[in-house]
């Protein structure tokens, strides 16, 4: 006769039920633990029906449906030569995309840094259901000043020196995604995050349609829509509108769009919509604005800092960055 003996985890158990199975424990290749938001598939329907029908492309990995995924619930922190998910670190800055990314995917099969897909799932999600405050001035909110973090610098939280980035975790519940310790910490201030999966060259979007994190960047798809110059900023349509050079910050509400792309499909414009890009479905006001620049290609970082003020939120999307770009304010996330 034999049998075998399981050891429980003890870090994954103590994780989960501390959580009601909203947060797990994963370990990478090199069995560092990474403490992980578990996000439900959602269909686009239940945030606005402005948005379409059917399940949000986050969950969706090049045509397989996934019922789930797992955010890392904090910012990533370097260490041995991955980014790990860990509470009262201080995250890992001034890395440029390409290194980022390479933190994540080192991890080993299914690790990836978060894509603009997932990204834009939480901030609908948000959007719906309440907007998460965060380390937007100097390590308290700009409003609520009573919502504080350790900052990694010593300095107490609104003193406007230093480099004012907080330890994960060390904010409140409201600066979680959805309110509850459980969930994703960090997307309102303290550091912008590189995020994969979409970029802007010469002022056009490529993206794939689905969250295919392992597409090539090369085979990534031309969406044909632009950043256009119209009597003001606007989404425009590539051989058609006339490019906007740079600007921001602009409220990313007010973003409009050209003639000839409120006359695209409605699929066309509802994958903007999903992608938190074209922010024309939702009247409750998503918070965080739009910075760009068309010249050449452009990475995507979102959220905003620590020094932003009402620029930062789910809705921020800087898209001014080159690849090599790096600083004490830019971090990403597993």
């Amino acid at each position: 006769m034999s049998f075998t003996i399981s050891v429980p985890d003890a870090l994954r158990q103590s994780v989960e039920a501390a959580s009601g199975g909203r947060q797990t424990v994963l370990y990478d290749d090199l069995n560092y633990p990474s403490i992980m938001s578990v996000i439900p598939a959602f269909n686009v329907e239940t945030i606005d029906t402005d948005l379409g029908t059917g399940l949000h492309p986050a969950f969706s990995v090049n045509g397989t449906t996934k019922s789930e995924i797992f955010i890392a619930t904090f910012k990533a922190y370097v260490h041995g030569g991955r980014a790990l998910s860990l509470p009262g670190y201080d995250p890992t800055t001034s890395v440029n995309f390409d290194t980022a990314k390479g933190y994540c995917t080192a991890k080993g099969t299914g690790w990836h840094m978060m894509t603009n897909w997932e990204a834009a799932a939480l901030a609908l999600y948000c959007i719906k259901n309440g907007q998460p405050r965060g380390n937007t001035d100097y390590g308290r909110h700009h409003v609520a000043t009573y919502e504080t973090g350790r900052r990694q610098d010593g300095i107490a939280p609104g003193t406007a020196s230093g480099t004012a980035r907080t330890l994960n975790g060390s904010g409140p519940a409201s600066w979680r995604h959805d309110g509850t310790f459980a969930g994703v910490d960090g997307l309102c201030g303290n550091i912008n995050e590189w995020v994969d999966g979409m970029k802007l060259s010469s002022g056009k979007f490529y993206f794939p349609d689905d969250n295919y994190y392992a597409q090539l960047e090369a085979s990534w798809k031309d969406q044909g829509v632009i950043i256009a110059n119209d009597s003001g900023l606007k989404l425009g349509v590539a051989g058609t509108d006339a490019l906007h050079t740079s600007g921001g910050p602009t409220a990313w509400k007010t973003v409009a769009r050209t003639t000839a792309y409120s006359s695209l499909s409605d699929a066309i414009k509802n994958r903007f919509q999903q992608a938190m890009i074209d922010p024309a479905f939702d009247n409750s006001s998503p918070v965080g604005s739009l910075y760009f620049n068309t010249d050449g290609e452009r990475l995507p970082l979102r959220f905003g800092t620590w020094y932003d003020g009402a620029g930062a939120g789910v809705a921020c999307l800087d898209l001014y960055r080159v690849r090599a770009d790096a600083g004490s304010f830019i971090g990403f996330r597993p």
